[in-house]
């Protein structure tokens, strides 16, 4: 503000101002890059919030899918009932064909309807829906896998999972998935109605629905989750529903993610005001006897700090809209079906405001230091912080590493903002990269199969038919099978599952739960769970026909049952087509949050296998878990699914499609923390260019000096790389040593929640290409300059 009786010296502030950007190009490039830079880290942050939130809302989402519920085993009345729902406002279908096998890559086959591929967030990018009979919409890239040039319109040959039969189908279009473009061995091909009804259809699979609601009321998780119940009661649907509470979340974000969201931002705001701070400090430090000259010729403090804030805002004017643009087009190429032209109304000026607050506060130290230099101190001013007193030293010989460290011990603050920067930068570099190392796609399929690498356990069309208790009068793990399975190449051990079909009503037609039996070697990890220290000891529960709570939280919701020690409980128990009465003690309750990643032996109840085999005279075993060697683990697969080709009823799942199944979903997560870890490594880098540049250029009369007295230009090239390796190697060794450590910690505690699976791997590969690049380019941004100011003579560096 300018007062009525003060001259306005605004024109001539912005026209030094312009004159020193002018003069000063390197900072001013490197300043309208860092600037840039925020500006569309900003931007794409805010837009890809907005591109999810739109996904989410108009379905498309590949990562969590975009449907509320999934319900299991629905009939063709049901699901017609379903889409009928006013509340419904996708209804998908979708029904699993089977896997095929072709080398080292997989092909999951499955009938879906449109509104399904919508849910699950796939697309046709080419062609149309298979409509006839013998029609397949299959990923461009399996048919490259397959080294197949075939195109829309094609013949392939496909031999189709239980027949291996080979069938001819015609190639409609191309199925276009998360994974796309990325190096995987599982992919994924839909078929056409037609041909799932002619393989038997309602009757011969168990297709599953997925449902969003209009969640236009709903503004909670549980109201949503409320919603879908209420519905499937209204649509005569009695099956429990698996709730899709990645994508609920995201829906309706709770107080937790939302502040993570803006914790977040909070982190690249603060990692741009430090950066930015950086290089404005650094050149206003290398400028202050320019800023000396000023107020020697009348410029007050409070007109060098508008002029340094006008020479803030001036570069910002300029990188603010390179920024936007490049945040929109990153935003836009990374989730295309969410970008929504009219996001940018709110999202560019909000990033404008945050790049104005942080450019000004990036400036309000640097141009305090500059406003408070007297004339005479700038005049004395030559580039060292003044400190204490040093104590006298004795004499060192003179060498080009002893100069280094003189530089840099005399300007340690400069030194320090940078070192600041790279560990800054460095460490939650090394944070996300830790999760991205620790992230295995074995690690997180093996904590569904812990007691081998194939699971055969009744197939879900033949529980969809009949109950349990019927399957197991039938006796479908017949000696016979077993005795087979026993001669599997690589066998190393076979563990049995047994489930004994019970209902909690007296008068109940059909079974509605099942107690999972357990055996003597399975009594130390209840012991590890069980909530009290009373002793538990198999032949005890065994005599005292005793059951455990395995799972009290299911109980108590689903029956409302609080369960206790000592408590009985009486259950209908199923023997085939009979049933009868049985009164079961509680012998132990365990503690859920013990079970962790042995949730296979650990259910709701809990029962030992001989008391099992004492209560009914048909065979309760549910599925078999088969362990192999791993250097026989395909040949096994192969055998495994020669001999179910005799068993009616059984399915084999294994892990390496597990393990297939989750590549494709570490991909797409692979890269989102890829491009964040490239984002905030430019952060460092540039600003380490900053002060390598700024070092050597603003240097060029000291250098002169040095080169007069006597000193080699190859003594004076290794003092400037000795400074710059000390400076990196410092920031490196601390960017390690911390981030190893966040990284660590990060690892852990998301191990103690969703992702169990994590196992700490410290991320050797990013540190070492990390480090090397930080190294590399600090060698050659000091060898550029060097080359630069070389050009000039002793003379002429003298008279800069």
């Amino acid at each position: 503000m300018t007062w009525p009786f003060e001259n306005d010296t605004g024109a001539v502030i912005h026209k030094i101002a312009s004159a020193k950007l002018k003069y000063g190009k390197l900072q001013k490039r490197i300043s309208i890059f860092a600037i840039a830079l925020a500006a569309m880290l900003m931007s794409a942050v805010l837009l890809l919030i907005s591109g999810i939130a739109a996904v989410n809302r108009s379905g498309g989402n590949s990562v969590t899918g975009s449907y509320h519920a999934l319900i299991s085993g629905v009939s063709q009345e049901e699901f017609v009932r379903l889409q009928a729902e006013e509340e419904s406002v996708l209804t998908g279908l979708t029904v699993s064909m089977g896997s095929i096998k072709a080398g080292n890559g997989r092909l999951n086959l499955s009938y879906s309807n449109a509104d399904a591929l919508t849910l699950n967030g796939l697309t046709v990018s080419d062609g149309r829906m298979p409509e006839s009979e013998h029609e397949i919409l299959v990923e461009k890239d399996y048919l490259d896998y397959l080294e197949l040039d075939a195109g829309i319109g094609d013949s392939i040959s496909i031999a189709m999972p239980g027949t291996q039969d080979e069938t001819v189908f015609s190639i409609c279009g191309y199925l276009e998935t998360a994974a796309s473009g990325t190096g995987r061995s599982l992919y994924a091909g839909i078929v056409s109605e037609q041909y799932f009804l002619a393989r038997g259809g309602w009757d011969a699979f168990s297709p599953s629905a997925m449902v969003r609601v209009n969640t236009g009321t709903a503004a909670s998780k549980a109201e949503i989750e409320k919603l879908v119940v209420e519905m499937l009661d209204h649509a005569g649907i009695r099956k429990i529903p698996s709730f899709n509470e990645a994508y609920i979340n995201l829906s309706k974000p709770s107080l937790f993610l939302i502040g993570t969201a803006a914790a977040g931002l909070a982190v690249v705001i603060v990692a741009c005001i430090l950066v930015i701070y950086c290089i404005f400090y650094i050149a206003i430090v290398n400028s202050i006897k320019e800023y000396g000259q000023l107020r020697t010729i009348g410029m007050t403090g409070r007109q060098i700090k508008r002029m340094v804030f006008r020479e803030g805002f001036t570069l910002s004017a300029t990188a603010i809209p390179i920024g936007l643009a490049a945040g929109t087009i990153f935003s836009c190429l990374l989730i295309p079906q969410g970008f929504r032209p009219a996001s940018l109304l709110w999202v560019w000026p909000m990033v404008i405001v945050l790049i104005y607050l942080t450019v000004r506060l990036s400036l309000r130290k640097p141009a305090r230091l500059a406003a408070s230099v007297s004339p005479i101190d700038a005049s004395r001013y030559m580039g060292q912080q003044s400190g204490k007193k040093r104590q006298a030293r004795l004499l060192e010989k003179i060498s080009p590493v002893m100069l280094a460290k003189k530089h840099i011990s005399t300007n340690r603050k400069k030194n320090v903002l940078t070192v600041l920067s790279l560990v800054l930068t460095g460490v939650l570099l090394m944070g996300l990269s830790s999760v991205l190392s620790s992230i295995n796609a074995r690690d997180m399929s093996l904590s569904g199969f812990p007691r081998g690498q194939f699971i055969i356990n009744i197939s879900d069309e033949r529980l969809r038919n009949d109950p349990l208790e019927q399957v197991q009068a039938s006796a479908p793990f017949a000696d016979s099978l077993k005795n087979s399975l026993r001669m599997v190449s690589g066998l190393e051990a076979m563990a049995e599952y047994h489930y004994l079909p019970a209902a909690f009503a007296s008068e109940a037609a059909e079974s509605e739960i099942s107690i999972v039996g357990f055996n003597r070697e399975d009594m130390d990890l209840i012991r590890a769970c069980r909530s009290s220290q009373a002793d538990l000891e198999y032949n005890a529960l065994v005599e005292q026909n005793q059951l455990i709570v395995g799972r009290p939280d299911s109980l108590e919701r689903d029956y409302g049952i609080r369960a206790e020690a000592g408590q009985t409980l009486a259950l209908t128990i199923f023997d085939g087509s009979d049933s009868y009465q049985r009164s079961f003690t509680v012998g132990a309750v365990l503690d859920q949050r013990k079970i962790g990643g042995n949730s296979d032996k650990i259910d709701m109840l809990m029962l030992p296998v001989d008391v099992m085999n004492d209560l009914v005279s048909c065979d309760t075993m549910y599925q078999l878990a088969l362990r192999v060697s791993d250097d026989r683990e395909a040949q096994a697969e192969a055998e495994i699914d020669q001999i179910l080709k005799e068993a009616t009823g059984l399915s084999v799942t294994s892990l390496s499609a597990a393990i297939a199944q989750n590549e494709n979903f570490i991909q797409g997560m692979k890269l989102v923390l890829t491009v964040v870890v490239a984002f905030i490594g430019c952060f460092a880098m540039m600003n380490l260019v900053n002060t390598i540049l700024t070092s050597v250029i603003t240097r060029r009369k000291e250098f002169a000096l040095m080169r007069c007295v006597g000193m080699s230009q190859k003594q004076l090239s290794s003092m400037v790389r000795c400074e710059s390796l000390m400076t990196s190697g410092i920031g490196l060794f601390f960017s390690v040593l911390i981030g190893g450590g966040v990284g660590a910690a990060l690892c852990s505690h998301l191990k103690s929640g969703l992702m169990v699976y994590l196992h700490y791997r410290f991320p050797s590969e990013i540190a070492l290409a990390y480090g090397t690049l930080v190294i590399l380019s600090a060698l050659t941004v000091t060898w550029a300059a060097l080359k630069h100011q070389n050009k000039l003579s002793l003379i002429e560096q003298l008279r800069v």
